[in-house]
C-alpha cells in the first residue's frame, strides 16, 4: 500500500526532463524511479565507463567532470529546467576548490536556463550540540564536511537565476549499507550509545520525487527516520538477522549527538516514511520499489 497521497503531476510534463548531477549510489536508483513515473531524465558520470552503464539501463547519459580548472560546456544535460544535485562533498579537497566547482557549476546553469534546483545536503551542518535540530535552527557545523555542505547550500540559495530546495539527509543506508559484520561496527565503537539519525535509500527516492511532483521549491527540509535507535540497538537488530556476532561493546563515554526532526517535510509533503524505524528494515524482506 503506497504511505502517499494520490497527487496529480504539477505542470512537470511526462516529457519534460530532469537532469540528475550525479549517477551514484542514489542518484542512480533516482533517476530510474523518476523514469518509471514518466519523467525523461538526463544522469551525469564522470567517466566514459559510467555514461555506457547508464545508457545500459534506458538513460540518456552525460560525462559531467566537475574538477577543478574544467569549464562546463554547454550541453543538453543543461537544457533540463529541473536539476537534481546528488554529488556528495568530497573529503579531503580542499574548501576553496569544492566551492568553485560549485560556482562553475551554478553559473552553466543559470546560462542554461535551470529554473529550480534541488540539492542532497546533510544534517551534518547541524553540529552534534546536543538539540533537536530542525529547519528553524541556525546551522552550527563542527566538521569540515559539515561546514563546506553548509557553505554550498548557501550558493545555491543566493542565486536568483532558480529556485533551490536544499534537503538534509541523515545517514543513507539500505541495501549495501547495511552492517553485516564485527568489523563494520569496531569502526563506530565510540558512538555506539548516541541515537542514530539515519534514512533508507527508498525513502530518499520517494521524498526527492514528492518534492518534484509537488514543486516543493525554495525550501528546506530535514529527512531523517522518524525513530532515533541507538547505534547498539541497531547493530544487535543486525547481528540478528545476518547471523554474526557482534564484538564486545562494554559501556563508552557519552558522546555530543543531536537528533533531527523531519516533521516539517512530513507536514509539508504528506509524506510518511516507508522506513520510519532504521530497526524494521532487518525484519522486512528487500523490494525493489521501481
Amino acid at each position: 500500500m503506497s504511505s502517499i497521497s494520490p497527487l496529480p503531476l504539477l505542470s512537470q510534463s511526462a516529457h519534460q526532463p530532469i537532469s540528475v548531477l550525479g549517477g551514484g549510489w542514489l542518484g542512480l536508483p533516482l533517476a530510474q524511479y523518476l523514469q518509471v513515473h514518466g519523467y525523461e531524465m538526463c544522469v551525469s558520470r564522470t567517466s566514459a565507463a559510467g555514461v555506457s552503464e547508464v545508457s545500459r539501463l534506458g538513460l540518456n547519459a552525460f560525462a559531467i567532470e566537475l574538477a577543478a580548472g574544467n569549464a562546463l560546456s554547454d550541453s543538453p544535460f543543461w537544457h533540463a529546467p529541473t536539476l537534481l544535485i546528488t554529488v556528495p562533498p568530497q573529503p579531503g579537497k580542499p574548501k576553496d576548490e569544492q566551492l568553485a566547482q560549485f560556482e562553475r557549476l551554478i553559473e552553466r546553469a543559470r546560462a542554461s536556463g535551470v529554473r529550480q534546483v534541488l540539492y542532497i545536503s546533510s544534517t551534518s551542518v547541524y553540529g552534534d550540540n546536543e538539540q533537536l535540530a530542525t529547519e528553524d535552527i541556525a546551522p552550527a557545523p563542527t566538521k569540515p564536511g559539515g561546514m563546506v555542505v553548509y557553505q554550498l547550500e548557501q550558493l545555491l540559495q543566493r542565486e536568483p537565476a532558480f529556485r533551490t530546495t536544499v534537503l538534509r539527509f541523515g545517514g543513507l543506508i539500505g541495501y549495501d549499507r547495511l552492517p553485516d559484520s564485527a568489523a563494520a561496527i569496531e569502526r563506530r565503537r565510540r558512538a555506539i550509545d548516541t541515537p542514530m539519525n539515519v534514512i533508507h535509500r527508498d525513502d530518499c527516492v520517494r521524498i526527492i520525487h514528492e518534492i518534484v511532483r509537488q514543486q516543493a521549491w525554495g525550501e528546506v527540509f530535514n529527512a531523517s527516520a522518524d525513530a532515533h535507535p541507538t547505534r547498539r540497538a541497531y547493530y544487535a537488530a543486525a547481528a540478528r538477522a545476518r547471523d554474526f556476532t557482534l564484538p564486545d561493546m562494554g559501556p563508552v563515554q557519552p558522546q555530543p549527538h543531536k537528533v533531527v526532526s523531519s516533521e516539517k517535510l512530513k507536514a509539508r509533503l504528506n509524506y510518511q516514511f516507508l522506513f520510519p524505524n532504521p530497526l524494521a528494515i532487518f525484519e522486512q524482506p528487500a523490494r525493489d520499489i521501481l
